[in-house]
Order: C-alpha cells, then sequence, then structure tokens
C-alpha cells in the first residue's frame, strides 16, 4: 500500500477507498480496485464469476476482491472494501435471502381464514347461547371450546412437513440433495433451470444437442447455429 509516499505492508482490513496498491502475480486482490495506468492483467474471477477462464484487465477497468493476479503487475486505486465490494454485496444478498413460497403462503392465508372463521362462529355462538337461549355457563364454554379446537388445524403443519420430509428422501435416494423443505415446492413449479458451464450441476464442457436446438430466424439452419456455437 502506498501511504505518505512509501510502500508498505499493510492489512486488508485497514484499507480504505483511496489508497493506491500494487497488485502483481500470485496476489490476491483486497478489495474492490480500479486499475491505473500499465500492462494489462490477467485475473481469476472464478471465485465470484464461476469462469475458469482468467480475465484480462487494462487500465481504468475495475477488479474485484477476492480475484486472484495471474499475470501481471499494477497499481490500482482501491473504490470499495467490506461489505460495500463486490463480493461482500452477493455475501449479503446471500445471508438476507428470506423468501417466503407459495405453499408457506397457501398455509398461511388456510390459517387466517381459520381463523377469522372462528372469531365469527365464537361471536355468533355466545350471543345465541347466552342472550337469547340463556343457557348455563359452564355448557356455553364447553361448546366453544370444542369450536375452538376443531376450527383450528393443528395436525395440518406437522402432516405438511412430515409429506415434504418423505419428498426429501425420495429425492436423495436420486441422488439430490435438499438444503430447504420449501425448495422442493420450488423445484415442482420450475419449467426451465439456468446454469453456467461451470459448478457442481456441469462438467465444464460445453456442448450442443443438434435435436434440441430451436431456430427462430428465417434462413438460418441448425447446422449453422452448430458452427456458430463452436467458434463462441
Amino acid at each position: 500500500v502506498l501511504r505518505d509516499g512509501k510502500w508498505s505492508e499493510q492489512e486488508a482490513s485497514i484499507l480504505v477507498p483511496g489508497d493506491i496498491v500494487s497488485i502483481k502475480l500470485g496476489d490476491i486482490i483486497p478489495a474492490d480496485a480500479r486499475l491505473l495506468e500499465g500492462d494489462p492483467l490477467k485475473v481469476d474471477q472464478s471465485a465470484l464469476t464461476g469462469e475458469s477462464l482468467p480475465a484480462t484487465k487494462g487500465p481504468g477497468e475495475e477488479v474485484f476482491s477476492g480475484s486472484t493476479c495471474k499475470q501481471g503487475e499494477i497499481e490500482a486505486v482501491v473504490i470499495a472494501t467490506g461489505v460495500h465490494t463486490f463480493f461482500g454485496k452477493a455475501a449479503h444478498l446471500v445471508d438476507s435471502t428470506n423468501q417466503v413460497g407459495h405453499f408457506q403462503k397457501v398455509l398461511t392465508a388456510i390459517g387466517n381464514f381459520c381463523i377469522c372463521s372462528i372469531a365469527v362462529g365464537i361471536a355468533i355462538e355466545i350471543v345465541v347461547m347466552y342472550p337469547i337461549q340463556r343457557r348455563h355457563y359452564r355448557d356455553g364454554i364447553d361448546n366453544l371450546l370444542v369450536l375452538l379446537i376443531g376450527g383450528i388445524p393443528i395436525a395440518m403443519p406437522t402432516v405438511l412437513s412430515v409429506t415434504m420430509a418423505i419428498g426429501s428422501h425420495k429425492l436423495s435416494q436420486q441422488g439430490a440433495i435438499t438444503k430447504r423443505m420449501t425448495a422442493i415446492e420450488e423445484m415442482a413449479g420450475m419449467d426451465v433451470l439456468c446454469s453456467d458451464k461451470t459448478g457442481t450441476l456441469t462438467l465444464n464442457k460445453l456442448s450442443v444437442d443438434k435435436n434440441l436446438i430451436e431456430v427462430y430466424c428465417k434462413g438460418v439452419e441448425k447446422d449453422e447455429v452448430l458452427l456458430f456455437a463452436a467458434r463462441a
């Protein structure tokens, strides 16, 4: 890090925007930075993008925290640190994800409907039993308890949890690992799964199936699409 006109080694945790850092072969970039004048760098961004091939970065371009310098040496000015970096923002989005699935929304709606129905029923029952029929206090309480217990779907969450667990077990027999129960419902409603060419779902080898190619442009044949894909 260049401070007070002198180069010194500093912990990445004390870097602030505006610091000048030197990046060379083998260094892990400590913060988001913009490259200054110099030769282009080759940067491995696989930890961020999943792309195994190094990306070439020239002066004026940004490099991201967590990337590794594979070739070259250059100076850069820090523009973001900590949770404000590209990697930090992505990690924060993953940690803060708290989406409520459609299944949970349906359960909540059913529960709210049952509670509202029971409240209305209890109010009507109280009016009918006491002011009109003038029943005994004890008899009225028994009727209200029966209505309350019978109207609340107490066993529904347990039954649904067991059902989801059985589905998760069947998926595990097919080699799928379920981290969230709601993922089963999300997968059931999914039409298309998009994945890059690197990762746990793929082999890092591009392939094109001619039988699955759909051409929407007139005058373009499937063989031409295969040729363009091979050149990409």
